[in-house]
């Protein structure tokens, strides 16, 4: 690992990579059922890996810190985060397997998700460099264990700039007050409707959202798959209803919300803005099989967004 960005950076992921294998089928096997896919795709992946490529695809310049094996996959990896102009120099190489996701989606957008996490493991708090972070207006965090998003919200802290953090399963299993020690100085949390449910046993609305604010953070945003999404300070509320289109595959789709939200919020401090072009970024990309296959340039959003007449409501 280099010691030092070799360019000002927006934005730092912190987080998976992995190649996916995505298969697209009629409907889900039953147990010992053989079952034959209609479509494969072998992509890129990973939940910080989505997260940076969406990013860069809206006009940020995008760094990212993770491991990756010594084999084909890893070169693979870098290989295409370069021709998504992505810093790779804080990505490092490990003695261990390069992630590896099988995705099995139906083309009413269903799937189920098995992941080999391999290198992925090799990350510590001490490959969290500061001097790198610097560099950055926003660091992101998607599905790190809490030792992991400790050390980045620390170091943010201390730097002065904005961290997010996307509540995965590495947290979900902590209880409530763990939880709150890990997110504690986020920025931007997200977390979908089931996330919400399980840590808080209520399901999301204006009143559960708002009573169950977690403190020490700034926006909390809960994403409610095809109806849209919701977004709070504590205070206000919003809410925003995605246009009806046609979903192919949901892989990546909360990666891309969360980068729009970032990307919006860099840009204008607007929580509800941000959660609009969020709503609007997922619907673009569910209409893509692959985890960042479809994902917009920020005149494609910024045009969607206007076309489809889309806002919040309170």
């Amino acid at each position: 690992m280099d010691k030092m960005a070799p360019v000002e950076l927006d934005v730092i992921a912190v987080g998976n990579l992995n190649m996916d294998l995505i298969g697209m089928m009629d409907r889900l096997p039953r147990a010992d059922e053989k079952a034959l896919m209609d479509k494969m795709v072998l992509s890129l992946g990973g939940g910080g890996a989505n997260f940076a490529v969406a990013c860069s695809r809206l006009g940020l310049k995008v760094g990212f810190i993770g491991c990756v094996g010594k084999d084909s996959f890893g070169d693979l990896v870098i290989e295409k985060f370069l021709a998504e102009k992505i810093d790779t120099s804080q990505i490092k190489r490990v003695a261990a397997p390069t992630g590896l996701a099988i995705v099995l989606s139906t083309h009413k957008g269903e799937h189920i998700l098995a992941s080999y996490r391999g290198a992925n493991l090799s990350l510590k708090p001490g490959d969290i460099n500061g001097e790198y972070m610097k560099n950055a207006k926003l660091v992101h965090v998607s599905s790190k264990p809490p030792k992991i998003s400790k050390a980045v919200v620390l170091k943010a802290k201390k730097l002065g700039i904005d961290a997010s953090i996307d509540i995965g399963a590495e947290l979900l299993k902590l209880k409530n007050k763990e939880l709150s020690s890990a997110i504690e100085g986020y920025t931007n949390c997200f977390l979908n409707a089931k996330g919400f449910e399980r840590i808080f046993k209520e399901k999301p609305s204006k009143k559960t959202i708002i009573r169950r604010f977690p403190g020490g953070i700034k926006n909390l945003v809960v994403t409610l798959g095809p109806k849209g999404a919701v977004a709070s300070d504590g205070e206000d509320f919003f809410f925003c209803r995605p246009p009806k289109v046609k979903a192919m595959d949901t892989t990546g789709a909360g990666d891309a919300f969360a980068a729009a939200f970032n990307a919006i919020w860099l840009r204008d401090r607007d929580i509800e803005k941000s959660l609009v072009y969020a709503v609007a970024e997922a619907a673009i990309k569910v209409q893509h099989v692959g985890a960042q296959e479809g994902l917009p340039e920020m005149d494609e959003l910024e045009k969607f967004v206007k076309r489809n007449k889309m806002r919040c409501r309170r």
